[in-house]
């Protein structure tokens, strides 16, 4: 609908850099971030893997800080950080994991995997060159990400499994909002903010998206949580929040060099 949206307003069509960009993008974020997530919550309670993707802050600011150089570790971003570990290692790792009695927890581990996807991903979108026009850039973004998840699909043999017997009413609604409200609004405002605020502020949005997701998975699905995974959850969010509120950024004359030659 974006690409379709952009074609009749006659938008310009990427260069051939954004074209190599946006396919980079498209795969990271997509494809390594949604087909591992979504198969971590075949199993997964869906509040669990939201606190899971909350980790993503913490993420992207290792990245600005080991990679970058934007921002430098501070008391508060330590303290955040070993939080955030902390919790993460509450989910994944059970009572037992060390003496052999019971296994890693894949799904989570995955949905792990899959928020440094969208990480990456994300902080490599402020040092590649876009097109300028949002509905473009996520547009196509969305378009090559979902024609990779497609041949993948097929390749995983989902295409000789259809059931059109699920196809309720639920499902619709479900995969509607996600089309218009998850995929064309949100990820075009995200897009958007990338290109003009801190990777940091941007990635506030994790504050709440946890708190809402276990909420309306009680409410809602019926999910049920251990004590355990409360407490590792509440670490989680107090270790994203603490990253960010002590996040300091590299100097003006740092960012300044780096901006400079950070067009890829």
């Amino acid at each position: 609908m974006l690409v379709l949206f952009s074609l009749v307003r006659r938008k310009p069509l990427p260069h051939p850099r954004q074209w190599r960009n946006l396919a980079i993008l498209a795969v990271t974020l997509f494809v390594g971030d949604y087909a591992l997530l979504f198969w971590a919550e075949q199993k997964l309670p869906s509040g669990i893997a939201a606190v899971i993707s909350a980790t993503i802050p913490i993420q992207i600011f290792l990245l600005e800080w080991l990679w970058l150089r934007r921002v430098k570790l501070t008391a508060l971003t330590a303290a955040g950080l070993l939080l955030g570990i902390a919790g993460v290692a509450a989910l994944v790792l059970p009572a037992g994991v060390f003496t052999g009695r019971q296994h890693l927890d894949r799904y989570a581990a995955v949905a792990l995997l899959a928020a440094a996807f969208w990480a990456f991903g994300t902080v490599l979108s402020t040092r590649f060159q876009l097109p300028k026009e949002r509905t473009v850039s996520a547009g196509w973004q969305m378009m090559l990400g979902g024609a990779a998840l497609l041949i993948l699909s097929g390749a995983a043999g989902e295409w000789s499994r259809p059931d059109s017997a699920k196809l309720t009413p639920q499902l619709v609604f479900g995969m509607t909002y996600l089309i218009v409200f998850a995929s064309i609004v949100s990820f075009t405002a995200y897009g958007y903010l990338l290109q003009r605020e801190p990777t940091g502020r941007v990635a506030s949005y994790a504050y709440v998206n946890p708190v809402i997701a276990l909420l309306l998975g009680a409410g809602f699905a019926g999910e049920s949580f251990t004590l355990r995974q409360e407490i590792a959850c509440t670490v989680i969010i107090a270790g994203v929040i603490v990253t960010l509120l002590g996040k300091t950024p590299a100097s003006v004359a740092e960012n300044a060099v780096r901006q400079r030659s950070s067009s890829s």
